[in-house]
This record gives C-alpha cells, sequence and structure tokens, in this order.
C-alpha cells in the first residue's frame, strides 16, 4: 500500500521568512525572471525586439534550466530550484507555440477557419492551450512534484465552484444584457456565446495554470502567501500591456483590471487549495471580453 502527502494549504506565517531585505530582494529577481518571460518574450504583441524571438525564447529557457539544475546540484542554493524550475516550465510555452503557429493556422485552413470568426479564434486557443498545458503537466512530473502541487485537485471545490459559478453566471449574464441588442443576427449571437465559452474555458485554464499555479506554491516558501500572489498578478497584468482588443487608451484601465483579477484569482486558489474556481472566474471575465469584442466587429 502507498500513501499519499496531501499538500496542505499554504499558511503566510509559515511560510514567509523573517528577512524582509531578503524577501524583497528575491520579490526583485523573480519579477524580472516573470518579465523576461510574459513580456519580453512573449508573442502576443511586437512592442519589444525579443517579442516573437525564438532565439531569445530558447537561450531563456536553456539559462532558466540550467540554473534550476545548478540550484539542486548546490547545498547552499538547493532551496531556489523548484522556483526555478517553475520559471523554467514557464518559459518553455513561448517558444513552442511560436514554432507550432504555422501548424495552427494550417490546422485552421482544414477546417475552413480563421481567426476572424468566433469558431476560428477559440479552435486557435484551444490549440494554444494544449501546446501550453501539456509541457507543464510533463514537466512538473519530470521536477517530481505532483498534480496538487500546481492546483490541480479538488480542494476544498464546494466553495471554489460556488464562488466561481455565481461570477461565472453574474459576467455572462451582464454581458447578454449589454451587448446582445448589438448583434444584427441571432445565430452570430449563438456562436459568439458558444464558441465564446469554448475560448474563455481554454483560456481561463492555461493562464491560471500557467501564470499562478505552477508558482504559487513554489514561491510562497520565499516570498510569503501574499507577496507570491502579488508577484503573480502583476506579471499577469503587464503581460496584457499589450492587448490588441483595446484602444491604447484604455491600457492604464485594463492593467488595472488584470491586477485586480490577479489578486482575486490567486486568494481564490490559495484559500480553496484547487485551481478550478480561479478558472471559473477568469473564463467569465474572458466570456464578457469575447461577447463584447465580437458585437462591436
Amino acid at each position: 500500500m502507498t500513501t499519499t502527502v496531501a499538500t496542505p494549504i499554504l499558511d503566510e506565517k509559515k511560510t514567509m521568512p523573517t528577512n524582509w531585505i531578503q524577501r524583497s530582494g528575491m520579490f526583485i529577481v523573480f519579477l524580472i525572471c516573470g518579465l523576461t518571460i510574459f513580456v519580453f518574450g512573449s508573442n502576443y504583441f511586437d512592442i519589444f525586439p525579443t517579442n516573437k524571438n525564438l532565439i531569445y525564447n530558447l537561450g531563456l529557457s536553456a539559462a532558466l534550466l540550467a540554473a534550476a539544475i545548478g540550484f539542486k546540484l548546490s547545498q547552499h542554493w538547493k532551496k531556489y530550484w523548484q522556483s526555478t524550475f517553475a520559471f523554467f516550465i514557464a518559459s518553455v510555452a513561448f517558444p513552442i507555440t511560436l514554432v507550432s503557429s504555422t501548424w495552427t493556422g494550417t490546422l485552421l485552413g482544414w477546417f475552413h477557419l480563421t481567426t476572424a470568426s468566433s469558431q476560428g479564434i477559440a479552435v486557435a486557443k484551444v490549440t494554444e492551450m494544449l501546446l501550453t498545458v501539456i509541457p507543464i503537466l510533463m514537466l512538473t512530473k519530470i521536477s517530481g512534484a505532483d498534480l496538487g502541487s500546481i492546483f490541480l485537485k479538488r480542494g476544498q471545490w464546494k466553495w471554489g465552484l460556488g464562488i466561481g459559478t455565481l461570477v461565472f453566471f453574474n459576467f455572462a449574464a451582464s454581458a447578454l444584457l449589454f451587448f446582445a441588442a448589438r448583434y444584427t443576427h441571432v445565430d452570430k449571437l449563438g456562436a459568439a456565446v458558444l464558441w465564446g465559452m469554448v475560448f474563455s474555458f481554454a483560456n481561463g485554464f492555461m493562464e491560471e495554470l500557467w501564470l499562478r499555479g505552477i508558482f504559487l506554491k513554489r514561491l510562497a516558501p520565499l516570498l510569503g502567501v501574499t507577496g507570491s500572489v502579488l508577484l503573480t498578478s502583476i506579471v499577469f497584468s503587464l503581460m496584457h500591456v499589450g492587448a490588441v482588443y483595446v484602444t491604447p487608451v484604455a491600457i492604464p484601465i485594463m492593467l488595472a483590471y488584470c491586477m485586480t483579477m490577479g489578486l482575486a484569482c490567486g486568494y481564490l486558489m490559495i484559500k480553496t487549495d484547487s485551481i478550478w474556481g480561479a478558472v471559473l472566474v477568469h473564463a467569465a471575465a474572458d466570456l464578457f471580453l469575447f461577447i463584447a469584442m465580437l458585437a462591436n466587429a
């Protein structure tokens, strides 16, 4: 008989180091690591020369992997290897999705779809989700951690799903209340709702796992629970600095929107010890934006 050790819900008082100067320094280092991956290495926009740059992304992944292995082999630095490996895991997504971007276009072509349609947008997002999530799961297992360490577990599922479902219903109802009348045909509205849900759950699951799930339990012993939630929220917010679906003047509002949602999803994930409530909250916000965006198309 084997015994499975449950992953406890994080307690900030037990995990937070006592030296605030050291915590602040690690926070800055980890924030820089997050920005090098999710902002400077992003494939979602072309603000920096390193965006959509395969050489940069591969070099960054190689450097993070080398650092993680070096830390693991060192007695003095070993406590940093899991957090560094988490950044390596996160960095793998962009080179994979960048290389496979032409395949995604080919896949859409097979079904006579384009990203100008709600169905095409959803299928492209599901493809991206699979290319991001599968390596995360494989590398997590290779590191010796279980899936509970990245919040893929039931946890306090009643609270998580309860809160998430209420938020999802509220956002979906609000989207229909304000934007349904802008659709000229019922079929177009129905497609936006159906494929919007596919897109939203795929993106919500991918980003909650990618930007929070793999980090929160690995950073909390070094930064504390509040520090880990705050850091992932800042990175999540800045990752959307190049959001193409809002006008430039609205970018600060978008960043504040993502920051507050990141804080809410991070604390919900910690409190319920599960990813599913946060996925529902994230999907709710994405569905609202999806329906609103297509209403103006």
